[in-house]
């Protein structure tokens, strides 16, 4: 564990401040959530992913998907890439998005690109895709999303609407 030399008081309610630094540094955003653990005499703050708790479950999700269909599948949650499918997982996965689709997901728009673009999917990797991208919803919030790429050949609409499909899903998932 690394010191920072930041000391908070803790205030009558028993708040504290975490100081805009270690926010920025963690991309903590106004309302979200931040998960506590206990580590000895330590108290651990970790931020919260609703989708980050069913790896598991998203690459069978995505396999299933990837197999009928051919594509490369994406999922982020609004930090980092939560899951991928098989052959792109070692290059995305657990790896923070870029800025640039952090604010694609923000606009909660679906995108669909179904002539190669160069996209910065992760900081500092630029590819050529075709893509789609679909916000998923939890409860009104976007959390995440769900990106269906291709760097090979050209995404048609029954991908995209797939996509869409898929991230609605992921979301009435989540919400339950």
């Amino acid at each position: 564990m690394r010191a920072t030399g930041v000391v908070r008081r803790i205030d009558e309610l028993g708040r504290i401040v975490i100081p805009k630094e270690i926010r920025k540094t963690l991309r903590v955003r106004d309302g979200e959530s931040l998960e506590f653990f206990l580590d000895k005499d330590n108290i651990v703050l970790k931020k919260y992913s609703l989708m980050e708790d069913l790896g598991e479950f998203y690459k069978k999700y995505i396999d299933a998907i990837n197999t009928e269909i051919n594509k490369d599948i994406i999922i982020t949650d609004r930090d980092k890439i939560v899951a991928a499918s098989t052959n792109i997982r070692k290059k995305y996965i657990n790896k923070n998005i870029s800025h640039k689709l952090e604010e694609k997901i923000k606009e909660r728009i679906p995108i669909y690109k179904n002539e190669m673009t160069k996209m910065n999917i992760i900081n500092g990797s630029e590819v050529n895709i075709s893509y789609s991208l679909a916000p998923i919803f939890v409860n009104g919030d976007v959390i995440g999303a769900i990106m269906f790429l291709s760097e090979k050949e050209e995404l048609d609409k029954t991908d995209s609407k797939m996509c869409m499909v898929a991230s609605k899903f992921l979301g009435k998932y989540l919400e339950q």
